[in-house]
C-alpha cells in the first residue's frame, strides 16, 4: 500500500493510541512497534482506520458470562484483611479495598491489568495472551512502599502516548509514575507537584479548562485516628468567644453546637482538592475553583451534565454530607448547583456511573446507596432512625436512602426513576458499571457488593462514649463479615431494568468492591473485573454471541492524547448511543481508554459523531459494524461544537409571577405515628371564569390554612390583577381550601364561587372546615353567600365539581369527602348537593336524598371527580376517584345515580387514585378517561398477585387506633414499617420484639395478634400506575398504563388538549408529592409530563426541554386557559407551597379553531354538554368533547374548546338534551354557539 507521509503519519498516531505507543513523538511511528499495523485498514476517511474484531464463537454456556480461575488467568492477587496490620482501623471504611485500572501499559496492544491492594503490595499484570497473565511487578519499577493505597487512574499525563498510573494513598504521598514507553515506570509525583498528602481515595483526570492536557481531581474521605476518641473533648475558646477544635484535632473533628452552649464534636470529612495541569507541573487551584467541601467522599465523576462542552463533576458523599454537582464555569472555578438541578440524592452516596440508558443522546446518571433488597436485610439495617430525622429534613437537596438514577430532560435538567426501573436497591453497593454487556444496544447495570463486617447490624450498637479509647472497627473486628450478591441489571428499555445476576453468572456472593471493564479479547464484548476481599479477584470473560458492536479508539492531537473528555455519538439501525470517554468511573476504578457500543441487530453505522475535547467537532459516516474504529484528531479547523437549542412547545409565563401559595406547617406525625403521608398538604386548586363579564377568563386560587385566597382579574394580555375591594376571603383564613369552582348558584348568569375545605390539622365538628359559597355580583366582586345557603357540614373535603344532574336548569354539586382527621384511612363523607335556589330570592342547596345518591356517602376516601357521560345515554354520569380503592362510577338513570363501578370493568383495579380528566382519545365519538396514580417511582409496589394493605385498628388493646402497613413477600405477609417506629406508636411491641433480628424475621400475624388485624378496618391496592380508560362506548373500560416514563412520580392535574395541531389529543399531567413520612423518600422525580397522543389510544412523552413544561416542585391544580389572547391554550399550575407556575403555548402553526358555549341561567357555562366535531377530510374524522365544571385535580380549566382547524362541523347535545348542528368555517377561529331555549 502506497501511503503519503501525511497518511503514515496519521496511522502510527492511531496505533499509538491503540496500544502501540512507545516514547517517540507524536506522529511518530515507534521503533519497534511496525508489526502492530498488521489487519489496520485505512476507511474512507484520512484519519479513520479499522480493524476486524475477532469472531465471537457460538456460546457453550447458558450464562453469558463465566468467571475464569486464578489458575487459568495466571492471578490470585486478593485483598484480605489482616487484623494485625498497624491501620486496620481502616477497614471500617472506603479504603477496605484496593482499587483496579485496566491499559495496555507495555504497548503490545494487549489489555493489562494494574490492582491496588490497600496496605498490600500492589500489582501489574501484562496480558501475554488472550486472558492470560504474567505478574510483572517487579520488573517495572512500580515499587511498593509502606503506604495504604486506594483508588487508581490509568491516563497519558504526559501526553506522549502511553499510560501512566496515579495512585491515591491514606495519610501517604500519593504516587504518579510516569510510564517510559516499554512497560517500565519512575515514580514522579513530587517533580509533578500531586505529591498530595491526606486521606486521599481517588484520582480522576479530566481536562476541565480545554487546553489540551489533564488536569486532576483528588477525592477524599476521612481520617481515622488511632485508638479513637480522646478521654476528653479536644475543644478551646475560640477568638471569637465560642468554641473551637484544638489544632493537632482538626483532621479529625469538628464542631456540632447542640445548644447556646452546648457542643458536640462529631468525625468530619476533608475538603477535596483540584490540580490544574500547567503543561508539565499541576498547580493547586481547589480554593480559587470554589470546590473545596469537608465530606466524606467515596466517588467522584467527571461529566458533561448539561451538554454545554464544558465537563463538570459530581461528588459522591457519604452519611449526612450532601453530595455534589459541580458546574464548569468555563473560567476556571464550578459552583455547586446539585440544589438546583436534582430533587434528592443518595444519603450514604457510594459509587457512581454516566451513561444514557434511554438511548435518546442524553447521558443519565446513577449513584449507588445501600437500600436492601430483602425484607430482612431492610429491617436489619433501619436502626432508630428518628435519630437522624433532622439530617432527613435539613438536608438540600433531600438525602434518601436508596439508590438514584437520574434521567437526563436536556438543557441540565433531570427526573428520578430508580424505584420505576427496579434498580433503587442493591443492597451494600460499592461500583456502579453503565456499559451494554449483552450487545443489544441498550445500556446495562453492573453494580458490586458487600462490606468487610456487618456495621449496618442495628442488634450492634455502640455511643460516642464507647469510642473513647477505641476505633469503630474496634467495635466490629470480631463480628461476621458481611458478604452479599453482585447484581446485574439488563436494560429492557422503555426505562425497565432486569435483575438477570444468575443468568449472566454475575451472580458471586462475596464482598466486592473496585470493578472494571474492558475487551480483553477484542472480539467486541466487555469482559468485567472484580476485585473481592479476603478472595481473589474475578475475571469474567464475556461469552456473548449475539448483536454487533463497535470498538472506537480515540487520538488526540490538539485535545490530550487520550482524548478524555471526549463525546461520541453512534447512529445505528433506529437507535442513537452516546458515550463520554471518562476511564475513571464507578468505584476506585479506571475502564479501558476504548468506547464499546453494543449495535444489537444493527449491520452498518449510518453516522458517527465525534465532539474532541477541544470543542472541535467531526462526523463520519457509512462504518462498518464489528469493527475497532481508530480516529485520530486532525489538526485542521473543526466546526466548534455548540449545545442544540431545542425550541419547546411551551415557554415559562411572567405575568403571574410572585403568586405564593404558603403551608402553615402541620405535623400530621404527631397525632398518627405511622400515617405514610401527610394529608395536610393536598392542596391547592385552581380555576378560571370570566367573572367580570369582559370576555377574558380570570381565576381564584386556593389557599393553605393562614393565607387568604384572592381573585385575579385578566386584562387579556396575559396581565392579571388582584381584585381586592370588599372581597370576602379574608374571613376564612384559617381554612384550608382544596376544590375550587366557579359555576352559577344563584342563576343570575354570573360565576359565583365555591371552595371545599379541608385539611388534616381540624378535629372532628370544627366549623372551620365548613364549606364556602361566595356570590358574584357580576364585576368579578364577591361577598359570603347568606346564612343557610349551604348546609352547615363539617366533612373534611376534597372536590368540588358541578353539573346539571336531575336537569331542572340549574347546576347541582358532588362534593367529596376526603378523610376523618386523625382517622386516616378513614374516609369523610361525600355528599351531592342539590341546588334549590330560587332566582333573585334565595340561594340554597341541600343534601340529596338516599333514593337519588344512595351510594355516594359511602364511596371512599375522595381525591377527585368529574361529572361526564360515560354509556351514552345523554345523561351525565359521574366517575369518582378514591385512595385505596377503585375508580367508581355512577350512572345516572333519569335524575337518579346508580354505582355500576363492577359492571364498568374497575372494581378489582385498586389504586392511590389522585386524578381524573377526560377526553376522546381514540377519536370514536365517545369520551376516554386518565387517571392519575402514586406511579411505580416509590418504595411501594404492588399487583393483583402482591396487593398493599393498610390496616387500622386496635392493637394495644386500649382503645387507641394505629396504622399498619402490610406487603407480601414470597407469599408472607410482612410489615412495611421498621421496629423503631412501630415500637413507638405501639409500645407493646417494645416487650415482644426485643431485638432487631426478631421483628425482622416475623410476619405480620407474628407481631400483630391475628384477631386485632381481623377486627381492622382493612385496604387494599394492587395498581399504583397512572393509565388511561379505553370507553368501549357503553361504559366499559379498558385500563392501560401511561407509558413508563410517566410513572416516576404521583400525577396530579390532567389536562386533555391538542397542543401540536395534528387532530389528535395529548396529555399534560402535573407531578410529585414530597410529603412522605421521614423514612419514606419523597415521590419527587418527575418534572411534569407532556405526552403526544397518536388518535389511537396511545402517547408519547416528551422530555422537559422538548415540552418547556417544568414543574419540578409539588403540582398539584392544573387549568387550561389563553393567557394572553392569541388564540393558543396555555397552563396555569397551582404548586403547593410554592410558586404558581404558567406557561404559554410557542406554537408557530396554524391557529387552532376555538368554541365557546353559552347555556341558560342557572347553566350559562352549559356544563354537561357533548359536543361532536366532524371532518370530511379523507380520513373522515371525528372527536367528543365535553363541557366540564370542574374536574383533574381540584381545578377548573376554562371554558373554551380548541380543535384542529380541519374539523368542519360540530353537533352539539346540550345539557337538557336538546341536539343542534353547525358549520365550522374556515375564514374563523372562533365560535361561540347559544343554546336554544
Amino acid at each position: 500500500m502506497k501511503c503519503s507521509l501525511k497518511t503514515k503519519i496519521i496511522i502510527a498516531i492511531a496505533f499509538a493510541f491503540c496500544g502501540c505507543g512507545g516514547s517517540g513523538e507524536r506522529g511518530e511511528i515507534p521503533e519497534g512497534q511496525g508489526q502492530e499495523l498488521k489487519g489496520l485498514q485505512k476507511s474512507q476517511y484520512d484519519n479513520v482506520f479499522l480493524a476486524p474484531l475477532k469472531e465471537r464463537p457460538v456460546a457453550q454456556g447458558a450464562q453469558l458470562f463465566t468467571r475464569l480461575s486464578p489458575k487459568t488467568t495466571g492471578i490470585d492477587f486478593q485483598n484480605t484483611i489482616d487484623i494485625t496490620e498497624p491501620l486496620k482501623r481502616l477497614y471500617h471504611s472506603g479504603f477496605v479495598c484496593g482499587g483496579v485500572a485496566l491499559g495496555d501499559f507495555n504497548g503490545d496492544a494487549r489489555l493489562d491489568i494494574f490492582l491496588v491492594s490497600g496496605p498490600g503490595e500492589n500489582k501489574l499484570y501484562i496480558q501475554r495472551e488472550d486472558f492470560r497473565f504474567e505478574d510483572m511487578s517487579s520488573s517495572t519499577g512500580i515499587g511498593d512502599g509502606d503506604a495504604w493505597g486506594a483508588g487508581v487512574a490509568a491516563v497519558d499525563i504526559e501526553n506522549d502516548g502511553d499510560l501512566d498510573l496515579y495512585i491515591c494513598n491514606y495519610d501517604s504521598s500519593n504516587s504518579l509514575f510516569i510510564n517510559d514507553g516499554k512497560g517500565h515506570f519512575n515514580e514522579s509525583a513530587s517533580r509533578l507537584g500531586i505529591d498530595v498528602v491526606d486521606a486521599s481515595l481517588v484520582p480522576t483526570f479530566c481536562d476541565f479548562d480545554k487546553d489540551g492536557d489533564l488536569d486532576l481531581y483528588v477525592l477524599t474521605n476521612r481520617y481515622y485516628r488511632k485508638g479513637g476518641r480522646p478521654s476528653k473533648p479536644p475543644f478551646q475558646k475560640a477568638p471569637n468567644g465560642g468554641v473551637t477544635v484544638s489544632p493537632e484535632f482538626q483532621k479529625f473533628y469538628g464542631i456540632k453546637q447542640k445548644g447556646p452552649k452546648s457542643y458536640d464534636m462529631d468525625e468530619i470529612g476533608r475538603p477535596d482538592l483540584l490540580f490544574r495541569n500547567d503543561g508539565g507541573s499541576f498547580v493547586d487551584i481547589s480554593k480559587s475553583a470554589g470546590i473545596q467541601k469537608e465530606a466524606h467522599g467515596l466517588s467522584a465523576t467527571w461529566w458533561d451534565y448539561d451538554g454545554d462542552g464544558l465537563m463538570d463533576i459530581y461528588v459522591a458523599n457519604d452519611f449526612a454530607d450532601p453530595d455534589n454537582l459541580f458546574r464548569n464555569n468555563g473560567d476556571g472555578t464550578f459552583t455547586d448547583i446539585i440544589t438546583k438541578v436534582l430533587n434528592y440524592t443518595p444519603w450514604f452516596s457510594m459509587g457512581a456511573d454516566a451513561g444514557d440508558i434511554n438511548n435518546d443522546g442524553l447521558l443519565d446518571f446513577v449513584a449507588l446507596d445501600m437500600a436492601a433488597t430483602t425484607h430482612y436485610k431492610s429491617k436489619m439495617s433501619m436502626g432508630e432512625m428518628g435519630a437522624m430525622r433532622w439530617v432527613i429534613e435539613a438536608a438540600k437537596p433531600r438525602q434518601v436512602m436508596r439508590n438514584c438514577l437520574y434521567l437526563n430532560q436536556g438543557n441540565g435538567l433531570f427526573s428520578e426513576n430508580a424505584s420505576l426501573s427496579g434498580v433503587a436497591n442493591s443492597d451494600w453497593s460499592w461500583a456502579a458499571k453503565l456499559a451494554d454487556y449483552d450487545n443489544d444496544g441498550r445500556v446495562d447495570l453492573f453494580v458490586s457488593n458487600g462490606m468487610a463486617r456487618d456495621f449496618n447490624n442495628s442488634d450492634i450498637t455502640f455511643t460516642p462514649q464507647d469510642q473513647i479509647g477505641k476505633s469503630e472497627w474496634d467495635h466490629y473486628e470480631n463480628a461476621p463479615t458481611k458478604p452479599e450478591q453482585n447484581l446485574a441489571f439488563r436494560n429492557l428499555g422503555g426505562l425497565q431494568f432486569s435483575n438477570v445476576s444468575k443468568d449472566w453468572g454475575l451472580d458471586h456472593v462475596g464482598m466486592s468492591y473496585a470493578s472494571a471493564h474492558g475487551d480483553f479479547d477484542k472480539d467486541g464484548d466487555l469482559d468485567l473485573l472484580v476485585v473481592n476481599l479476603d478472595e481473589p479477584v474475578s475475571i469474567y470473560r464475556n461469552d456473548s454471541d449475539s448483536g454487533h458492536s463497535a470498538l472506537v479508539t480515540l487520538r488526540g492531537s490538539q485535545s490530550n492524547r487520550g482524548c478524555i473528555g471526549a463525546f461520541v455519538e453512534i447512529i445505528a439501525g433506529d437507535l442513537k448511543h452516546v458515550r463520554q470517554l471518562v476511564p475513571l468511573s464507578g468505584y476506585l476504578s479506571s475502564n479501558e481508554n476504548v468506547l464499546h457500543f453494543g449495535l444489537g441487530e444493527a449491520d452498518s453505522i449510518q453516522s458517527l459523531k465525534v465532539r474532541w475535547p477541544n470543542g472541535g467537532v467531526q462526523e463520519f459516516s457509512n462504518l462498518p459494524v464489528d469493527r475497532h474504529i481508530v480516529i485520530a484528531e486532525t489538526d485542521a479547523s473543526l466546526p466548534p461544537y455548540t449545545r442544540e437549542e431545542q425550541d419547546p412547545m411551551f415557554v415559562k409565563h411572567s405575568g403571574l409571577r410572585g403568586i405564593i401559595h404558603k403551608e402553615k406547617v402541620y405535623e400530621d406525625f404527631i397525632h398518627q405515628p405511622l400515617l405514610p403521608h401527610k394529608m395536610s398538604q393536598l392542596g391547592p386548586g385552581i380555576a378560571f371564569a370570566d367573572v367580570d363579564g369582559n370576555g377574558t377568563e380570570d381565576f381564584f386560587i386556593g389557599c393553605a390554612r393562614g393565607q387568604s385566597g384572592s381573585i385575579f382579574l385578566s386584562d387579556g394580555k396575559g396581565g392579571f390583577k388582584v381584585e381586592g375591594n370588599g372581597q370576602p376571603f379574608t374571613e376564612h383564613v384559617d381554612s384550608e381550601d382544596m376544590g375550587v369552582l366557579f359555576f352559577d348558584a344563584d342563576s343570575d348568569g354570573d360565576p359565583d364561587l365555591y371552595v371545599s375545605s379541608g385539611g388534616y390539622e381540624y378535629k372532628k365538628d370544627d366549623p372551620l372546615v365548613r364549606d364556602r359559597l361566595y356570590v358574584n355580583d357580576g364585576t368579578g366582586r364577591f361577598v359570603s353567600a347568606p346564612e343557610g345557603s349551604l348546609p352547615k357540614f363539617t366533612d373534611n373535603g376534597s372536590v368540588v365539581c358541578g353539573a346539571d344532574f336531575d336537569r331542572d336548569g340549574d347546576l347541582d354539586l358532588f362534593v367529596g369527602g376526603r378523610v376523618l382527621s386523625g382517622e386516616y384511612p378513614l374516609p369523610s363523607t361525600s355528599r351531592i348537593l342539590i341546588n334549590e335556589s330560587v332566582p333573585g330570592k334565595s340561594i340554597r342547596f341541600a343534601a340529596a336524598s338516599n333514593d337519588q345518591v344512595a351510594a355516594i356517602a359511602n364511596v371512599g376516601m375522595v381525591t377527585s371527580a368529574l361529572w361526564t357521560e360515560v354509556n351514552g345515554d345523554g345523561w351525565v354520569d359521574l366517575m369518582v376517584t378514591t385512595e385505596w380503592g377503585p375508580v367508581r362510577v355512577f350512572l345516572n338513570d333519569s335524575g337518579k345515580l346508580v354505582e355500576a363501578t363492577k359492571e364498568s370493568g374497575l372494581a378489582n383495579i385498586l389504586g392511590w387514585w389522585n386524578s381524573i380528566t377526560g377526553g376522546d382519545i381514540d377519536n370514536d365519538g365517545d369520551i376516554d378517561y386518565v387517571i392519575g396514580n402514586s406511579g411505580q417511582n416509590t418504595k411501594y409496589h404492588a399487583s393483583v398477585k402482591k396487593p398493599i394493605r393498610i390496616y387500622y385498628g386496635d392493637y394495644e388493646g386500649d382503645g387507641s387506633k394505629s396504622i399498619v402497613e402490610a406487603k407480601f413477600e414470597n407469599g408472607v405477609l410482612l410489615p412495611i414499617r421498621g421496629k423503631s417506629c412501630s415500637t413507638s406508636a405501639i409500645p407493646s411491641l417494645g416487650e415482644k420484639f426485643k431485638t432487631f433480628h426478631q421483628f425482622a424475621s416475623s410476619s405480620l400475624s407474628d407481631i400483630y395478634t391475628p384477631s386485632r388485624l381481623k377486627e381492622s378496618s382493612v385496604f387494599e391496592a394492587n395498581e399504583l400506575s397512572s393509565g388511561i380508560l379505553i370507553n368501549n362506548g357503553k361504559g366499559s373500560f379498558i385500563f392501560k398504563a401511561l407509558p413508563s416514563t410517566v410513572q416516576n412520580a404521583p400525577i396530579f392535574g390532567l389536562d386533555f388538549c391538542d397542543v401540536n395541531g395534528d387532530g389528535n389529543l395529548d396529555l399534560y399531567a402535573v407531578q410529585n408529592f414530597s410529603v412522605t413520612q421521614f423514612e419514606t423518600p419523597p415521590y419527587r422525580g418527575g418534572l411534569s409530563q407532556l405526552m403526544l397522543g397518536d388518535g389511537k389510544g396511545n402517547f408519547r412523552a416528551l422530555n422537559a426541554t422538548e415540552s418547556g413544561l417544568i414543574v419540578s416542585t409539588d403540582g398539584r391544580g392544573l387549568a387550561r386557559t389563553d393567557l394572553n389572547g392569541d388564540g393558543f391554550p396555555d397552563f396555569v399550575v397551582a404548586v403547593n407551597n410554592a410558586e404558581l407556575q404558567a406557561f404559554t403555548s410557542a406554537a408557530e402553526g396554524p391557529r387552532p379553531k376555538k368554541v365557546n358555549l353559552k347555556g341558560m341561567k342557572g347553566n350559562p357555562m352549559a356544563a354537561g354538554s357533548r359536543i361532536l366535531f366532524k371532518s370530511k377530510d379523507a380520513k373522515g374524522r371525528v372527536r367528543a368533547e365535553e363541557i366540564n365544571q370542574g374536574g383533574g385535580y381540584l381545578s377548573q380549566s376554562g371554558n373554551s374548546i380548541y380543535i384542529d382547524p380541519s374539523f368542519d362541523s360540530v353537533i352539539i347535545f346540550w345539557p337538557d338534551g336538546k341536539k343542534t348542528e353547525h358549520s365550522l368555517s374556515a375564514e374563523k377561529y372562533e365560535f361561540t354557539f347559544t343554546q336554544p331555549d
